[in-house]
């Protein structure tokens, strides 16, 4: 596939994958950076672009996949470091055990099935509420307290 057939697949549903970036990352720059890493991906695996069936499905899931990543770079790790020098005030020895533990809980979450993984962060880190990521991840409610409830199940047998 040359650059041409590329941009002639790409370029119609380009305003498509933005607007649905900036509706899972409520940024504009994170839902530009989003696109832009998907286009990217895309060119970088435009063989594959060619061979498939539903190819607007496939541009949306690729950006879906890069807001996801950009959502988990950019929000747990402030948000975890604010509790934690929150909740230990001048005790270092407490301040460092914490960090060990929030560690370990986000070795533990990153090891989940990325649904799981949006879901908790996006609830006990984040602090959405529940429509909220039901809304955000298109999601019924229901699913949304299934996929919780087996997220935090995993991460108190793990810790």
């Amino acid at each position: 596939m040359d650059a041409e057939s590329f941009k002639h697949i790409v370029i119609p549903h380009y305003r498509q994958m933005y607007m649905f970036a900036l509706k899972l990352t409520s940024n504009p720059d994170d839902a530009q950076d989003a696109v832009q890493e998907a286009v990217t991906n895309l060119w970088q695996n435009k063989a594959k672009l060619s061979k498939v069936n539903d190819v607007k499905a496939y541009l949306i899931m690729t950006v879906r996949n890069c807001a996801i990543d950009i959502i988990r770079r950019r929000r747990p790790s402030v948000q975890l470091d604010l509790i934690c020098d929150q909740s230990t005030g001048d005790n270092p020895e407490q301040t460092v055990e914490n960090k060990l533990k929030i560690a370990q809980i986000m070795t533990i979450i990153n090891d989940l099935p990325p649904t799981q993984q949006q879901v908790i962060l996006m609830r006990d880190v984040e602090g959405y509420e529940l429509e909220e990521i039901a809304r955000e991840t298109g999601c019924s409610y229901g699913n949304i307290r299934v996929l919780l409830s087996r997220a935090r199940t995993t991460i108190r047998k793990h810790f």
